[in-house]
C-alpha cells in the first residue's frame, strides 16, 4: 500500500491545491432557476407573470451549492412523495366509493341515421382538458389520469414550455424548408401602411368570402396594436394578415378595381408567400395562439381563390384538423376543464364548423369518408350574430338573431348543418350496404326535412325570381346551399342507377337521382347567363369559382348515364337532357383559360353529347347552332353576351366513325365511386376515342 501513498492526494476532499472558487449573485429568479427558464430578470419576469406566478419571483441571495442542492433534492423528493401517494389515495377511494358499473360509459349509437344535434354527452365523458399550453389531452392520453390533479398537472406543462431555440432553417411536413423570419424583415415586406389600410378593409367589407371565426373587432384593435408595437404580433397572426392582403387583392382585382401587379405581391414575396413564412416560423404545429385560424386562412385561399393552385389543398385541411383536434377544437368548450371566456368559446366553434364543413366537401370530392366522425365530437353549432353583438369583454352571449333577417352566420349554419348531413350519406353510399333501400329512405328524408327548413331568405330562387335589392353574395349563397342538398341527393341514390333496374322498388331513387342531377345543370346554366355581360351578376362573376362549378360535373355524369342506358324516355325528355348537357359543355368551355380542370370536362362531355345524338337521332337544335338555351328561364341569353373566344364550342357530328366512340357502359366504372371523377381513367379513354370524332386532345398544348 505504500505504492499507493503519493496518489492519496488526487483523490483526497481536503487537497490544499484547491482553487476555491466564489458563488455568483444569481440572475435568474428562482422559479426560472428552478424550471431551468430562460428569465428577462424584470420583477416579476414575463415567465412567472405569464405563469400568474409574479407573487412567487424573487431573486435569492446567494446560497451554498451544496446546501441548496441538499435543499432542492429533499424538496423535490418530498413534493414527488407527497404527490404519488394523492393519486393512490385518490384512485383507492374511487375504487371503494364507486360500483365498477358507474365509470362504463355508453358510446353514442353506431347507426348511420344522420345526427343533425349533436350527442348530448355528460362533461366528463371524454376525459379531456386543456393544457396550460393549449393542447387537449383526451382520455386515452395517459396524462388524462392526472387529469384532477393540478399540482401534477402543472409541473407537467412547465416542464414542456422550456423549448429550446429554433434553427434558422426548419423543414415543414407542409411547406418544405423554409428560411424563418424576423419581424423586421416582415415590416420591409410590408408595403406602406395606407395600401395595407385599403386591403384589409377590403377585405372584411367582404361578405362572400370573409370567414366567420376572424372577429372583426378584436382583429381591427389587434392591427392597431401591431402598428404600435409590431414586436407584440405573433407570427401566426401574422399570417392571417398576409393571407386577408392576398384574399383583399384577388377580390379588387377581380372587380377590376387593381391591376394584378399591385400590392399583393408586396416588395419582397408574394403575400400568400410570406403568409406560408409566417406560419412556418410562428411554429404552428405546437398548438400556438391562431394556429389553427392561420392554417384555415392558408387553405381557404388556395382552395377558393386559386384556379390551379401549385400544391393540392386538402393536405392543408387534413393537417388544420388534426391540429384543431389537438387542441380540443371538437370538444364544446363547456366540457373542457380550461376556463375559456365566452367569446373565445363562440370563435372556436366556429373555426371547428368550417372545418366540419371542407372536411365533409373535400371528402365528397376526393370520394374517400370524411375524416370527422360524429360521434367524437361535441362542438354547439355557432349563435347567429354579428361580430358587434358581442367582443372579448362580453360575460353572457346575447340571444341568437332571428332567422328572418339574413346575416352572414345565418348561411354559414344553414351550410353547416346542410353539409353534415351528408357525412352519413357519403358513409352510406361508400360501404358494403349501400344499396339497403330503408336506410336510404331514412337518410332522405332527414335531407328533404332540412332542406324545408332552410330560412326563406336563403331559399333558391331563379334568377327572374329575385327580387332587385337582393344583395349579390346573398343570391350566391341560395345558389351554394341549394347545390349542397341536390348533390347530397344524387351521391344518396346514385349507386340504384344501375342496380336492379328493373326492380319498381328502385324506380323512386333513380328518379330521384336523374331530377336532382338535372336540376343542378339548369341552376348552373341559369346563374352562368348572370355573370355574362348585362347579367344580373356580371359585376360579381368572380363569385362563380372553379369550387362553385366543380360540383355539377358529377350531375352532368349522372344524365349522360341516365342517356345512355335508358331506353323508354320520350323524344321531349331526351332532348331536354341533351340540351343541358350541351348548356353544362358551354360553361365548362368558358372557364378553359383559366382551369385545367374545365379542359378536361368540356372534351369529356364533348365526347359523350356527339356518342348519344350520333344514336339518338339528330341533336337539339343547341348542340347544332351553338345556341344557349336555358329550360324554364325567362330571359334566355342569346350569342351576343357570349364572349369572342366561346364562339365556337359546338361539338362537330361524326360521319362514320361511331363504332370508335366511347362505349357509355364504360360510365359506370368511371362513376364507381358517388362523387369521386376518376381523370385518369377518363383521359385513357378519350385518347382511345376522340380521334373518331374528329377532336384533337385538349391536354396536348397544357404544360
Amino acid at each position: 500500500m505504500e505504492g499507493l501513498s503519493s496518489f492519496t492526494s488526487v483523490f483526497s476532499s481536503n487537497n490544499d491545491n484547491r482553487v476555491a472558487k466564489r458563488n455568483r449573485r444569481p440572475l435568474s429568479c428562482s422559479i426560472c432557476r428552478a424550471r431551468k427558464l430562460k428569465c428577462d430578470r424584470q420583477q416579476p419576469c414575463s415567465s412567472c407573470a405569464k405563469k400568474g406566478e409574479s407573487a412567487s419571483c424573487d431573486y435569492s441571495p446567494v446560497i451554498s451549492k451544496e446546501k441548496s442542492r441538499s435543499r432542492s433534492a429533499v424538496n423535490s423528493n418530498d413534493a414527488a412523495a407527497s404527490r404519488l401517494q394523492k393519486l393512490e389515495d385518490l384512485v383507492n377511494g374511487l375504487m371503494h366509493a364507486t360500483p365498477p358499473s358507474n365509470f362504463v360509459v355508453t358510446p353514442p349509437s353506431s347507426s348511420n341515421s344522420p345526427q343533425i344535434d349533436p350527442p348530448a354527452y355528460l362533461a366528463t365523458s371524454a376525459g379531456g382538458h386543456l393544457s396550460q399550453q393549449g393542447a387537449y389531452v383526451g382520455g386515452t392520453h395517459w396524462a388524462s389520469i392526472l387529469e384532477r390533479i393540478h399540482d401534477i398537472r402543472s409541473v407537467m406543462d412547465s416542464d414542456l414550455s422550456d423549448v429550446p431555440s429554433e434553427p434558422a432553417l426548419k423543414a415543414d411536413p407542409l411547406f418544405g424548408q423554409e428560411r424563418l423570419l424576423t419581424i423586421d424583415e416582415v415590416l420591409v415586406a410590408l408595403p406602406e401602411r395606407q395600401i395595407v389600410d385599403t386591403l384589409v378593409s377590403t377585405y372584411f367589407k367582404e361578405s362572400f368570402l370573409s370567414l366567420t371565426f376572424i372577429h372583426s373587432g378584436k382583429f381591427q384593435r389587434e392591427y392597431e396594436g401591431f402598428w404600435k408595437d409590431p414586436s407584440s404580433a405573433s407570427f401566426c397572426w401574422l399570417s392571417i394578415l398576409f393571407s386577408i392582403m392576398f384574399m383583399a387583392a384577388k377580390i379588387a382585382t377581380a372587380r377590376g378595381q387593381l391591376a394584378p401587379s399591385d400590392p399583393c405581391d408586396t416588395k419582397r414575396a408574394g403575400a400568400l408567400r410570406l403568409a406560408t413564412k409566417c406560419l412556418v416560423t410562428g411554429q404552428y404545429l405546437k398548438a400556438q395562439p391562431y394556429s389553427v385560424e392561420a392554417l384555415l386562412f392558408h387553405f381557404h385561399c388556395i382552395y377558393a381563390l386559386h384556379a390551379d393552385p401549385d400544391i393540392q389543398p386538402w393536405p392543408i385541411l387534413t393537417m388544420a384538423t388534426r391540429l384543431a383536434q389537438k387542441m380540443g377544437y371538437h370538444r364544446d368548450p363547456r366540457h373542457l376543464s380550461a376556463k375559456l371566456s365566452p367569446f373565445e368559446s363562440e370563435m372556436r366553434r366556429r373555426a371547428w364548423h368550417y372545418i366540419e364543413i371542407f372536411d365533409i366537401t373535400m371528402s365528397a370530392n376526393q370520394g374517400i369518408p370524411a375524416m370527422i366522425n360524429e360521434d367524437e365530437c361535441d362542438c354547439q353549432f355557432p349563435i347567429n350574430l354579428l361580430d358587434e353583438d358581442f367582443d372579448e369583454n362580453t360575460s353572457v352571449m346575447p340571444p341568437s338573431r332571428s332567422d328572418t333577417t339574413h346575416i352572414p352566420m345565418l348561411f354559414f349554419n344553414c351550410k353547416a348543418e346542410a353539409v353534415r348531413l351528408l357525412r352519413p350519406i357519403i358513409r352510406h353510399a361508400l360501404s358494403s350496404r349501400r344499396y339497403d333501400i330503408e336506410e336510404t329512405n331514412k337518410l332522405h328524408d332527414s335531407l328533404e326535412k332540412s332542406r324545408r327548413n332552410v330560412p326563406q331568405s336563403l331559399r333558391i330562387r331563379t334568377i327572374a325570381e329575385t327580387s332587385f335589392v337582393d344583395q349579390d353574395y346573398l343570391i350566391m349563397q341560395r345558389f351554394m346551399l341549394e347545390l349542397q342538398y341536390l348533390k347530397g341527393y344524387c351521391i344518396l341514390h346514385r349507386p340504384y342507377m344501375a342496380c336492379q333496374k328493373d326492380d319498381p322498388a328502385y324506380e323512386k331513387s333513380r328518379e330521384i337521382c336523374k331530377s336532382s342531377a338535372l336540376r343542378q345543370l339548369d341552376l348552373q346554366a341559369d346563374y352562368f347567363q348572370a355573370v355574362q355581360p348585362q347579367g344580373r351578376l356580371y359585376q360579381s362573376r368572380w363569385m362563380l369559382t372553379n369550387v362553385t362549378l366543380h360540383e355539377q360535373f358529377a350531375a352532368a355524369m349522372i344524365v349522360c348515364l341516365d342517356l345512355a342506358e335508358s331506353t323508354s324516355q320520350s323524344p321531349e325528355s331526351r332532348a331536354r337532357k341533351l340540351e343541358a348537357l350541351q348548356n353544362s359543355r358551354h360553361v365548362w368551355s368558358s372557364k378553359k383559360p383559366a382551369y385545367r380542370d374545365a379542359i378536361r370536362a368540356s372534351h369529356v362531355l364533348g365526347v359523350m353529347i356527339a356518342k348519344l345524338t350520333a344514336h339518338g337521332g339528330d341533336p337539339p337544335t343547341a348542340v347544332q347552332s351553338g345556341t344557349f338555351n336555358i329550360p324554364n328561364c325567362q330571359h334566355p341569353p342569346t350569342p351576343a353576351n357570349l364572349d369572342s373566344h366561346n364562339a365556337h364550342w359546338s361539338v362537330t357530328p361524326a360521319q362514320d366513325t361511331a363504332h370508335e366512340m366511347m362505349d357509355i357502359a364504360s360510365l359506370e366504372s368511371i362513376l364507381d365511386n358517388p362523387d369521386l371523377l376518376n381523370w385518369n381513367d377518363i383521359d385513357t379513354y378519350l385518347i382511345d376515342y376522340s380521334g373518331g370524332l374528329g377532336l384533337t386532345d385538349p391536354l396536348a398544348n397544357v404544360p
